[in-house]
């Protein structure tokens, strides 16, 4: 009998661990259909309707990581940044079993337009892109070679105001995809904006070997050209630009002082209407000025 007693005591703890074991993978079987269910929603448009099956997959099955990064995928498309947020660093939180390098890269990402919100103050600025940096390092950390991260970190570093560190990003993502040219772009402004505009030159040339038809690219090509008093190339690699966006404010802008320039009258102004026509409340009042008084020299000389 006290042997029985024993075995009976032994035998307990599997028989109260098996059911547990089961019910977990029920949980997870359960959350991935309503997972599914979600997204199956949201390609429908019922954003409410994939909502409501999301929250429930992460009701059912709190660890799995793939509900918390599909729903915060739909939150971000929505402008729902603080709700994507969150769910992103649940998505983190809860990865253990499957790292992976696209939920750091995506927070970064939500976190870096939280930072470019308006009405954001400086200092909440900065600490959302050394939040948003220190995440796109993490995407780094589980993929090195993920150019997109070294991008996005470029970028925020130059936001800040650390040049060397936004160029070294830059130069890294070019090297790990050199066919990514909003990289090139990003770097050829960089120089170009820290008054180095014959170095962006160099680096804009080569982006546009690689692709030749980047509007952003020729437009920085123009910008540094016409910097470096060389308005006539400006002219030419605007022209490409506009060729492939002709909408492009800035390419307008930089057309028409251009022409203005080589006294081009008739088409700079043609440009520089067309730019003011264009530019929306984004475009700083002090280029819409300069637009205005360079229209206005070439009609007195005329």
């Amino acid at each position: 009998m006290r042997r029985a007693a024993t075995l009976l005591l032994l035998i307990a703890p599997m028989l109260i661990s098996v059911p547990a074991c089961k019910l977990a993978s029920r949980q997870r079987v359960q959350a991935i259909n309503r997972l599914n269910e979600g997204i199956s929603l949201e390609k429908r448009s019922n954003t409410s309707g994939a909502e409501k099956a999301l929250k429930e997959a992460i009701e059912i099955d709190p660890t799995f990581a793939k509900p918390y990064w599909t729903l915060g995928q739909m939150y971000r498309k929505q402008g729902k940044l603080v709700d994507a947020e969150k769910m992103f660093r649940g998505a983190i939180d809860n990865m253990k079993e499957e790292p992976n390098a696209d939920y750091p890269y995506q927070l970064g990402a939500v976190l870096a337009a939280e930072g470019e919100a308006p009405g954001v103050s400086q200092t909440d600025e900065a600490a959302k892109y050394n939040d948003a940096i220190a995440q796109f390092q993490e995407a780094i950390k589980l993929d090195p070679n993920h150019y997109k991260a070294y991008y996005r970190t470029g970028v925020l570093y130059e936001k800040l105001d650390q040049p060397q560190k936004a160029d070294q990003s830059l130069r890294k993502a070019i090297e790990l995809r050199p066919t990514y040219s909003v990289s090139f772009v990003a770097l050829g402004h960089l120089y170009i904006d820290y008054g180095h505009a014959n170095v962006g030159q160099a680096v804009l040339e080569i982006g546009t070997q690689i692709n030749d038809k980047d509007a952003q690219m020729w437009n920085g090509l123009g910008r540094a050209q016409f910097l470096l008093n060389k308005p006539n190339e400006a002219i030419e690699s605007f022209k490409k630009a506009k060729a492939i966006d002709p909408d492009m404010v800035d390419v307008l802008y930089g057309l028409g002082m251009a022409y203005a320039e080589v006294r081009n009258r008739k088409e700079a102004v043609e440009a520089l209407q067309a730019f003011l026509a264009k530019a929306g409340n984004d475009v700083p009042e002090d280029r819409k000025r300069a637009a205005n008084d360079t229209m206005a020299r070439i009609k007195d000389v005329i």
